[in-house]
């Protein structure tokens, strides 16, 4: 709160004014005052984006939901007194009245020449520096409320998205479906396969899940007698963190009786051209894939329909037709060495071919596809194939390697349905968290008769992101969840840097120094809590992007490594490997990111372990062999927030990048020479979070370093392990790992 704003609210009131007013008779938004003509009375209103003041005249301009409008003051016209008042009480982000008549100025400007003016609101915090918006991803997060105020882009995505589920809605009706409400608190989570969030009720006495969707009980309208409904629904489902999903998120899922899975696939194409022609104006646009790259696609119908047998075996030459047990699978997965992102032991056959599938084909299908033939481990709500029993009637849309619609012609024999819930609470009992729960209300329902259907449901957040060309889900969501902040990491409301806590930092040995230094692993700022460094780390509240780029300098890196670097060699190639794979993360170039990762602890072999020296002098005198640009030097000295966060603050995508990988690329580096091969092939995400967390191995390593990538990168921790391993791999025979 800044006490200069509330003096002036207090001014106000004691002028007789209110700083909070109740209502004002606003005449016109103020993109409807532009088409107004001259001399037209107006009463308009808006929050204050800029300010001129011009001797006896000052200009503002105003922003509402229909856009900005610019207003004129003059003396004469409010009166001196009521002028003087204007300039020392209104401040930017404050929301005014007036009232006043339209006018176009010399330059051709439409204005309202104001005649009263009333204070609306007086903001007690001072706005985004001269409003050019949040560019920082977790403040627009945190703070949506900015982003919206000040970046117009993202007030129109999310317009967009309103425009989307109104054309939605819209097609449906068009369609004799109803829009009905299903339960969030369920006595069994089922509706796919998905780990729940449990919760209890206290009036109950009971312990209830979130619903993972709201399938079921959208079936049971089937039952009772509608012949097509459809929900849009907030879903829950208690899993990984990425890009691409979102633990809470919006689905809009329907049921239509007397129809199958190919009737829906019909469905699909007449509903998605219908709402993106009247939404874009066009069924041929860019959207990015799961990579961030902007792919053309044409949604002009028909849609190719593949198998999800093709699918993989195309991709990996594994036959699951073939591989039709879970061991039988996981030996032709290691026999193609394939490395699924997930512990695969712990998951059943179905959920087995899903990973796999998701790991070798769903990146590679960029135009609108539908996919069918999943195995019946897969979809056990999903009704037999006739010709097929291992398979079900099932499709997926995928787009852009995003996966869009899931629907199947409906499983409605009950016996059928309980011996599926029943070999999935087995697979369940087994250790895979994502199997499907029993559900024995469901089946009795269904034991009273429902008629032929299918169903389909489709992630909103996900379809809109495409069409708005996010890269991440999340900025399609108004208010996404996000961690807490300590007290100590929210940003002050001057957005003023502190300076980092005065503390001399010790750093360790790097863990490939010695064999006997396995549990020292290679850090730069090995300080046991870098709470107090919490503000300057995530300060300026702007996040710039990256100014300077060295990639040339890239064979002289090498060179420097050669000549100077000896313990620390491997360490600095992973690193400098790690970076590389980020920069495509965040728009970065690759040969810069890689240079930077490369020489950030170049001078720590001449050093003796001196870490006050660290970034210093020496290795100043390094670069300036190569003739290495000085962003290149603050780039490094970043990453050494203890000492050179002040100066050089983590204020672009490299330079958090490299505060996080830095530490977590030792850490790896350690782990893998603790494994009995000693090889990085053999490290695992799960591995390497389990050392984590043991607290005695590589002691010195500052764990909340590691952390960080959740609040500086906007990466969970498993992915962001997962990122660097998979860098580290390829770089493998290099380091001697």
């Amino acid at each position: 709160m800044d006490s200069v704003r509330l003096k002036k609210a207090g001014q106000i009131r004691l002028l007789g004014g209110l700083p909070y007013a109740s209502t004002f008779p606003r005449t016109h938004k103020l993109a409807e005052v532009k088409d107004l003509a001259d001399g037209t009375p107006a009463s308009v209103a808006g929050r204050v984006m800029l300010k001129r003041e011009m001797g006896k005249m000052t200009f503002m301009t105003l922003q509402d939901l229909s856009g900005r409008m610019q207003i004129a003051l003059r003396a004469n016209e409010v009166g001196e007194e009521k002028y003087d008042q204007a300039l020392s009480l209104i401040d930017l982000g404050d929301i005014i009245g007036v009232h006043g008549e339209r006018f176009t100025t010399q330059k051709g400007e439409p204005t309202v020449l104001v005649k009263e003016w009333t204070m609306l609101t007086k903001a007690l915090r001072q706005p985004p520096e001269k409003w050019h918006g949040i560019a920082d991803q977790e403040t627009a997060w945190r703070q949506r409320y900015l982003d919206l105020l000040s970046n117009r882009e993202t007030l129109e995505r999310f317009r967009k998205r309103s425009l989307f589920l109104r054309l939605l809605r819209e097609f449906y009706w068009s369609r004799e479906f109803i829009e009905v409400e299903t339960p969030t608190l369920v006595n069994a989570a089922s509706g796919a396969l998905a780990t729940p969030f449990q919760t209890h009720h206290n009036a109950y006495d009971m312990d209830v899940f979130l619903r993972i969707a709201p399938e079921t009980f959208l079936k049971e309208c089937l039952i009772g007698g509608f012949d097509r409904v459809f929900e849009v629904a907030r879903c829950f489902r208690n899993e990984g963190l990425d890009p691409s999903h979102l633990q809470d998120f919006t689905m809009v899922e329907h049921y239509a009786a007397y129809w199958d899975y190919t009737h829906n696939m019909t469905f699909t194409e007449e509903l998605l051209t219908t709402v993106l022609k009247e939404m874009v104006g066009t069924l041929e646009l860019e959207i990015p894939d799961r990579d961030g790259n902007l792919k053309k696609v044409d949604f002009t119908p028909p849609w190719p329909r593949l198998s999800i047998r093709e699918a993989v075996k195309k991709a990996s030459g594994i036959d699951i037709e073939d591989a039709n047990s879970k061991g039988a699978l996981l030996e032709a997965i290691s026999k193609q060495g394939i490395t699924l992102d997930v512990a695969m032991d712990q998951l059943g056959y179905g959920s087995l071919v899903d990973q796999l599938y998701k790991k070798v084909s769903r990146p590679s299908i960029v135009q609108p596809t539908f996919l069918v033939e999943h195995p019946i481990e897969l979809s056990p709500l999903a009704r037999r194939n006739d010709f097929n029993p291992r398979l079900t009637d099932r499709f997926q849309l995928v787009v852009g390697g995003w996966e869009v619609v899931n629907a199947y012609s409906e499983l409605v024999d009950p016996v059928d349905q309980a011996e599926r819930f029943e070999a999935q609470a087995k697979a369940s009992g087994d250790g895979d968290a994502e199997a499907h729960r029993k559900d024995d209300d469901y089946v009795k329902a269904l034991e009273y008769g429902c008629p032929p259907s299918s169903g389909w449901g489709m992630g909103v957040d996900r379809i809109v992101a495409l069409l708005t060309q996010q890269k991440n889900i999340r900025d399609v969501v108004l208010f996404p969840l996000m961690k807490p902040l300590r007290p100590e990491e929210e940003d002050n409301s001057e957005g003023a840097l502190h300076e980092a806590e005065k503390k001399k930092p010790t750093k360790p040995r790097n863990p490939k120094s010695t064999q006997q230094q396995q549990s020292s692993v290679s850090s730069d700022s090995s300080v046991s809590s870098v709470s107090s460094l919490n503000t300057l780390i995530n300060s300026p509240p702007t996040l710039l992007p990256q100014n300077a780029e060295y990639g040339h300098l890239l064979p002289a890196a090498h060179g420097l490594l050669e000549k100077h670097a000896d313990k620390t060699k491997e360490h600095l190639i992973a690193t400098g490997a790690v970076m590389e794979s980020l920069a495509a993360r965040f728009g970065g170039d690759p040969q810069t990111w890689k240079v930077a990762g490369m020489l950030h602890d170049l001078d720590w072999d001449h050093l003796e372990k001196d870490a006050e020296k660290h970034c210093g002098t020496t290795l100043e005198q390094l670069l300036a062999t190569i003739e290495a640009p000085q962003e290149l030097l603050a780039d490094i000295r970043s990453h050494y927030a203890e000492k050179y966060g002040a100066e050089h603050p983590l204020d672009t995508w490299l330079r958090k990048a490299l505060y996080c990988a830095d530490e977590l690329t030792g850490f790896i580096i350690a782990v893998a020479l603790v494994r009995p091969s000693r090889k990085l092939a053999d490290v695992e995400v799960k591995s390497v979070k389990k050392k984590l967390k043991d607290k005695s191995f590589a002691a010195q390593v500052n764990r909340e370093q590691i952390l960080r990538c959740e609040t500086l990168l906007g990466i969970p921790l498993d992915e962001f392990i997962g990122l660097n391993l998979e860098a580290m791999k390829k770089v493998a025979a290099e380091i001697g790992l």
